[in-house]
């Protein structure tokens, strides 16, 4: 090789050598869709071309242990979820370092207490959203189903075997619906209306995203969603559609720095953008489909007309929805779901099953000692065998990086017992109150 062709070769190779040392590793962890993480990280990417970002995927209920177990330097740069608890839990378990980015000009007003800042910046909100059902219109329709427009409706007999829902455990979204149902009818009457549906459900999804999709390829006709997840298959033509339900909850995307993160600068970077302008108007792709918190995207006069339900509904109807109580009994509200609906998922279908059959035939024929059996099997299998002022309930089941094995063993198999025995004892009393009808 000549010494000029030589010297460019080496030229070339440190030149290439340079370029691949300046660009930089953005670590984002987030459970949010693919479509939505794709999209960011192209945007981000073509405008900040010395940084390649890198995805990781995990849900938003494994957040505290998964960063726990990571030593410093090896963790993720950016958290991203729409799970408001989990943003707490990670700040008083010191994992996330407050990141200074100058303020997004124009934010929209709060309109949630589940959607506020953190006023030392541990976390920003990145997008608002709400929680309600979505169903497959050509399934409705096929079936002569009517749209539900509330959760009391999908308790009713003729949604029996066509919902999806997830688990509260498995998803910070289902926790989110589960959670404001508790505390919009209370803790007994909201127990009982989620175990209704939940005894009218085809399935419990191992993971939130699980619900649309099924819902969206007509595998079944409704699903308990966040709304970002049905609205980017209704606006990119699918055969679905939603519905905000009562009680109205508006929670943020919320995103933040990882303590100890390797690359705190990069995560300041990518942050940064998702709240500037353009990384807001990103939200608005069909693909997307969320609320942004630029005032100046948020009035954008093109929004479809859900962005703007969201928004109207919440500012006549404010939710009370109290994110410390969500966060105090965060792990107990998943192991009671998980204990009355996920462990025991066909039990509970079967004796729903069994008690629509005999109110409907009540509806016929009244049958006073039918009707009395109906009602004991109903107090047994649609109430939760814990108090709301248990102290397992209110205390020490905060989303922590340890637990204590020990007493949530015995918890569990306390109420594993008592719930088998309540779930048989129901259809028991369900099928003598059938034979009297039939």
């Amino acid at each position: 090789m000549q010494w000029p062709t030589r010297c460019a070769f080496l030229w070339l190779v440190a030149m290439f050598a340079t370029s691949a040392a300046a660009i930089e590793q953005v670590v984002v962890a987030s459970s949010f869709p693919k479509e939505v993480l794709v999209a960011y990280k192209k945007a981000f990417e073509q405008r900040y071309p010395q940084y390649r970002v890198e995805l990781v995927n995990f849900p938003g209920t494994n957040t505290i242990p998964f960063l726990a177990d990571r030593k410093s330097g090896s963790r993720p740069d950016v958290f991203w979820s729409s799970s408001p608890d989990s943003f707490r839990s990670m700040r008083s378990h010191g994992l996330l370092q407050p990141f200074a980015t100058e303020n997004v000009p124009g934010a929209v007003p709060q309109i949630s207490n589940s959607g506020a800042d953190d006023a030392e910046r541990f976390y920003k909100s990145q997008a608002l959203s709400g929680y309600g059902t979505m169903w497959n219109t050509r399934y409705l329709d096929a079936r002569a189903i009517p749209a539900p427009a509330s959760w009391e409706d999908l308790t009713k007999d003729v949604y029996f075997g066509h919902i999806a829902m997830s688990s509260p455990s498995r998803s910070g979204t289902t926790h989110s619906i589960v959670e404001s149902i508790l505390q919009g009818f209370g803790w007994r009457e909201g127990w009982s209306l989620i175990l209704q549906i939940a005894g009218n459900c085809a399935t419990i999804t191992e993971r939130s995203f699980g619900v649309p999709n099924s819902v969206a390829s007509g595998r079944f006709g409704v699903g308990l969603v966040v709304d970002f997840l049905a609205l980017s298959g209704k606006y990119t033509g699918l055969p679905v559609d939603f519905s905000y339900a009562w009680p109205f909850v508006i929670t943020t995307a919320n995103i933040g720095l990882i303590t100890d993160a390797r690359n705190p600068q990069g995560g300041r970077k990518f942050i940064a953008f998702t709240l500037s302008e353009e990384g807001q108007k990103l939200l608005l792709q069909p693909t997307i489909s969320r609320l942004p918190v630029l005032q100046a995207v948020f009035e954008n006069s093109t929004l479809p007309g859900d962005y703007r339900q969201l928004v109207d509904a919440a500012r006549k109807q404010p939710s009370n929805y109290d994110l410390g109580l969500s966060e105090s009994r965060y792990l107990a509200v998943g192991i009671i779901f998980d204990q009355l609906v996920t462990f025991r998922h066909r039990q509970l279908v079967h004796a729903t099953k069994i008690i629509h059959q005999a109110q409907a035939l009540l509806q016929k024929r009244p049958h006073a000692q039918a009707l009395a059996l109906v009602h004991q099997a109903k107090a047994l299998v649609y109430q939760p065998p814990v108090s709301e002022a248990d102290g397992w309930v209110a205390s020490g089941t905060k989303m922590p990086a340890t637990r204590d094995l020990t007493t949530m063993a015995i918890k569990e198999a306390e109420l594993s017992r008592q719930i088998s025995m309540n779930y048989l004892a129901a259809t028991d009393l369900a099928e003598q109150a059938l034979a009297l009808l039939q």
